[in-house]
């Protein structure tokens, strides 16, 4: 084989990786973000039972981050609330067991969290949250968040109509 067949055959599949990578990106943008690195998988969901005001809701999904952006140790669950999803916005919670605090994400676009082929994926912007408790971006509101090694409990602002719920627990 020559050198110039190996280079249009090499030009053909950076070509169709390029016209793949286009098509997917119109309806999952943030693949081009996980291609340039502003973006992470987190994975799969973890199995976890989700109740709602005191009942199961299999509408919610959770999943556990280790490892902040930086490199630096994590320990803090996302729960995305995929009936509240919208085409252009998904609804997420962190709730951060380290630092002891519950927060919604800077961004919450699909540019910033998507799921595909069942993995979640969170962009950069999508990884700093805005603790529940703060009085300028967050609601002001004290979530109560409790926690043992197999449970987490949480109260939702009333204010967040989005969760369609008060309170939340999670069995892990």
């Amino acid at each position: 084989m020559t050198f110039r067949k190996l280079l249009i055959i090499f030009v053909g599949l950076l070509l169709i990786f390029a016209v793949a990578a286009g098509l997917t990106s119109i309806n999952h943008p943030i693949i081009l973000k996980w291609l340039s690195g502003t973006a992470r998988i987190i994975g799969r969901p973890i199995t976890a039972t989700v109740y709602t005001n005191g009942q199961i809701n299999d509408n919610i999904e959770v999943f556990h981050v280790d490892k902040y952006w930086n490199g630096e140790k994590a320990d803090y669950y996302l729960l995305h609330f995929f009936y509240a999803d919208t085409k252009e916005t998904r609804e997420t919670i962190s709730i951060n067991i380290k630092d002891n605090y519950v927060g919604r994400p800077s961004g919450n676009s699909k540019r910033e969290y998507d799921k595909i082929l069942g993995r979640l994926i969170q962009g950069e912007v999508g990884a700093k949250f805005t603790p529940f408790t703060d009085d300028m971006k967050g609601y002001n509101f004290d979530p109560q968040l409790s926690f043992t090694d197999k449970t987490i409990k949480l109260n939702i602002p009333p204010t967040a109509k989005e969760f369609k719920c008060d309170s939340i627990r999670i069995e892990l």
